[in-house]
């Protein structure tokens, strides 16, 4: 199995024009800051349940437990353009809450798909949740055609050790970047 430092490279490569893909650590706030701060009155009320104030994304993004926090974003040449983030949720750490975020004017699916086949090889052997009522579009039409998601009233659930290699394999068939004419 590829690290995820290797998945990382290979998307980066696939990525058009002068994008990259990593993982942000807690030195990266002021990118990360900058990213939510970027987004208008619906992108925020789409990420974050409602209207929020500048302050209000300061404060959020600086009380992220990077202990329990991985996010994988997608940078462009000058700033952050997408990020997944993936939090462990407690009493035992087994399922991961992952929500994305893409704020570009552009065809997302492909970014979208990106991220999530990123998020399931940075943790393939648990369960993803993902709450239905803040979920990016995207996110739910690619987990919906892959067939990997249990889909519940409020959430949705992909356990990942269940759906093995043979439903993952459903993502690759999914339009990647560099397969759209822009």
């Amino acid at each position: 199995m590829e690290s995820i430092q290797t998945r990382l490279a290979l998307a980066s490569q696939r990525a058009a024009g002068q994008r990259s893909f990593q993982i942000l650590g807690d030195h990266d706030l002021p990118r990360l800051e900058a990213f939510f701060l970027s987004f208008d009155f619906d992108q925020r009320r789409g990420y974050f349940g409602g209207g929020i104030s500048s302050q209000s994304i300061r404060k959020f993004c600086r009380s992220i437990d990077w202990n329990v926090t991985t996010i994988i974003a997608r940078s462009g040449p000058c700033c952050l353009e997408a990020t997944a983030a993936l939090v462990s949720l407690p009493p035992d750490y087994t399922a991961i809450e992952l929500s994305v975020a893409c704020p570009l004017a552009c065809e997302q699916q492909p970014i979208i798909a990106e991220l999530f086949e990123l998020a399931i090889g940075a943790f393939g052997n648990r369960k993803l949740i993902v709450g239905r009522e803040l979920a990016h579009p995207d996110l739910m039409a690619l987990v919906r055609s892959s067939g990997l998601g249990r889909f519940e009233s409020d959430h949705v659930e992909i356990d990942l050790v269940a759906a093995g290699r043979t439903k993952r394999a459903a993502l690759t068939a999914l339009p990647r970047e560099e397969d759209l004419a822009w």
